[in-house]
């Protein structure tokens, strides 16, 4: 009423998009977190490592070498394997 500004409209303690209000602060708050957040996850897919068929190649010819150091497989098996491996 008179003298009270505490009403919806007029910024008080949850007022409503006036700088002041706590309502806000919170808003921004998260929007600027958004931002960033997402701002992080581009960079990080254009930072990561080789992917695709080269980085495939390599992670198969590290499986074939273990499975050869295991004796899973024969010296001939895996000369033959990793020559199918190498082509392109």
């Amino acid at each position: 009423m008179w003298g009270c500004d505490y009403g919806p409209m007029t910024g008080g303690w949850w007022g409503g998009f006036f700088p002041g209000s706590i309502f806000s602060l919170v808003l921004w708050s998260m929007v600027i977190l958004l931002i960033v957040f997402l701002a992080i996850r581009i960079f990080r897919s254009q930072t990561h490592g080789p992917q695709g068929p080269s980085r495939d190649r390599s992670d198969s010819e590290a499986i074939l070498k273990a499975r050869f150091a295991r004796g899973e497989i024969s010296r001939e098996e895996f000369v033959k394997m990793r020559q199918i491996l190498s082509q392109p």
